[in-house]
């Protein structure tokens, strides 16, 4: 769901399984500016490796975060959903216009997904695909969907802390948005975003994501982020996700891993990725990719909040 923000200051808070993480912005793309951040932790339990099993937990987090900001949320937010919550998935039919596909798409739904399109909350995208894949006579879209109760869910608790909804987004779409930027990018590149219980990696194309990835990979002790044995899953399911879109992607040249969340950065990761892959690793400084004058330093982890917040600008 979504409305439109006319003006003023806009925010994202994303759903962190350790914390709620709040970033406000105020500007546009070139100048904007951060308003405030803040962090409020989230009882153990609450989000297990990236889906939301306590809604009461939730509603209890964004209480206190409410309170923190002066007891008002006081511009329009827009909401992460875990990135384990949602399925994403890309769905091609011979060329034809996005309502045409749409239209096709509620008649098979239960084809690509565990659920009908009744019990489905459900957007649509059309995306660049390299054309490779598609000859240039498909409609290629990536569709989010998760259950509509869950959707409900959300909404509920948003109302009940007094959220000025603005819209709701799968986490791991924000992270992407925010690490690469306000300008189109050119060729492949993957982006890898990795949290203490789950690990998300997409293969970007131009400025959208073509594949997507989750895994629920267990980094909550020090000695799992910090020896190799520990990180070795991460560095397994990327290189197999290096393989599959070599495979299924023919011809498209990938050249770089963009590497981030609470425990990508400055991490030993980036190291065994490079020497594992072949490929450069670059931790992304999310002010500077959206022209912003905004000092992002201290903001390790709220990448997904800003990813959230400047979907507003879109």
């Amino acid at each position: 769901m979504a409305k439109s923000s006319k003006s003023g200051n806009f925010a994202g808070l994303a759903l962190h399984g350790d914390s709620l993480r709040y970033i406000e912005l105020s500007g546009d793309k070139g100048s904007l500016k951060v308003v405030r951040k803040e962090m409020t932790p989230l009882n153990h339990g609450v989000i297990v490796k990236d889906m939301v099993t306590d809604w009461d937990g939730v509603t209890s987090a964004l209480k206190s975060m409410k309170s923190v900001l002066g007891g008002t949320f006081r511009c329009p937010i827009t909401m992460g959903i875990p990135s384990r919550d949602v399925i994403l998935r890309l769905v091609d039919y011979p060329k034809m216009q996005i309502g045409d596909v749409k239209d096709a798409l509620q008649l098979e739904f239960d084809k690509y997904f565990p659920y009908s399109y009744q019990e489905a909350a459900a957007d649509v995208v059309e995306v660049d695909v390299p054309n490779s894949f598609d000859g240039g006579q498909k409609t290629v879209v990536l569709v989010a969907t998760c259950k509509h109760t869950l959707m409900a869910d959300m909404m509920k608790v948003a109302s009940t802390a007094g959220l000025n909804l603005l819209a709701i987004e799968p986490m791991n779409v924000a992270f992407f948005r925010a690490v690469v930027g306000s300008q189109s990018e050119e060729g492949g590149y993957f982006v890898v975003f990795v949290e203490p219980e789950s690990t998300q990696i997409m293969l970007g194309y131009k400025n959208n994501g073509i594949l997507f990835r989750s895994s629920a990979i267990d980094l909550t002790s020090l000695g799992a982020r910090d020896s190799d044995d520990g990180l070795m899953p991460i560095l397994r399911d990327v290189q197999n996700t290096v393989i599959f879109s070599g495979n299924q992607y023919k011809g498209l040249a990938v050249e770089n891993i963009i590497l981030g969340g609470i425990l990508g950065k400055r991490s030993r990761l980036g190291e065994l990725l490079e020497s594992t892959t072949s490929m450069p690793v670059t931790e992304p400084d999310v002010g500077k990719l959206w022209g912003s004058s905004a000092k992002m330093n201290g903001a390790d982890g709220f990448e997904a909040a800003f990813g959230l917040a400047v979907r507003t600008l879109l």
